[in-house]
């Protein structure tokens, strides 16, 4: 399975979490341009500041090694991290980090922590938050689109080449 994301959600450590997907043995790539997808996303944010362990150009690439792995007999499946780029992800990102120190200051902790980061971000943001998740949601869904077509394109070339043989 291909997984298609906006990254690792910021209120997360992304450094551990991309070090967990690699202890379980789950590729995780960043996707765009190397300028664009260099560092890791953060969700709302198009980088983390902490550099993408791999990277993908186009839906292509993705499906060649997703196809590459399924041939190998690999059991994992992977995680393609489209960076953000709705111009008010760093405005929803500074809020969830204002917040995120807002709550350790109250002592909010466990299960109190979300449901109290999404109040206030939305609050903060003047629901910018939700229009950006919007907008990455739909920018994942296209890529993930485009990632189908193309594993479906590849799969369909190999068959053609197999009745050929």
């Amino acid at each position: 399975v291909v997984v298609v994301s906006a990254g690792v959600k910021s209120i997360l450590d992304i450094r551990r979490t991309l070090e967990m997907l690699e202890t379980m043995g789950v590729p995780a790539a960043s996707f765009g341009s190397e300028e664009e997808a260099r560092d890791f996303p953060a969700f709302f944010s198009p980088s983390s500041g902490i550099p993408s362990p791999a990277r993908f150009d186009n839906a292509e690439q993705v499906a060649t090694a997703y196809l590459a792995s399924l041939e190998m007999g690999l059991p994992n499946g992977m995680l393609v991290s489209v960076p953000n780029r709705d111009p008010a992800g760093e405005t929803v990102e500074a809020a969830i980090q204002e917040t995120l120190a807002e709550a350790d200051e109250l002592g909010i902790t466990g299960r109190d922590v979300t449901p109290f980061i999404l109040k206030r971000v939305a609050e903060r943001t003047k629901g910018d938050s939700l229009k950006s998740n919007t907008a990455l949601v739909k920018q994942n869904a296209s890529v993930g689109a485009d990632i189908s077509i193309q594993i479906s394109k590849q799969r369909h070339q190999e068959n053609l080449g197999e009745e050929s043989a």
